[in-house]
């Protein structure tokens, strides 16, 4: 036998339990709250605070020598004809 654990969006999880409960072969349907996970920022600007506060300290654009003309780079794929 084989568990499957599925992250569903919280209105999405009564509609998916039964769908699961109406398969023949599923044997049980556990619901488990985790409440570890943090709620997603309603707001904009608290999306992307969240964002940057996670980004915080990880060097992420360390490669990065000349950041105008990593951009003009950027515009230039952008402008592209596929």
């Amino acid at each position: 036998m084989t568990t499957l654990i599925v992250k569903v969006d919280d209105e999405r999880t009564e509609s998916l339990k039964k769908i699961l409960s109406e398969i023949p072969y599923v044997h049980e349907v556990e619901e488990e709250q985790n409440h570890n996970q943090l709620q997603e920022p309603s707001e904009q600007y608290q999306r992307i605070k969240a964002i940057l506060d996670k980004a915080k300290g990880k060097d992420l654009f360390k490669d990065i020598k000349d950041p105008s003309e990593w951009q003009r780079e950027i515009r230039k794929e952008w402008d592209r004809d596929f």
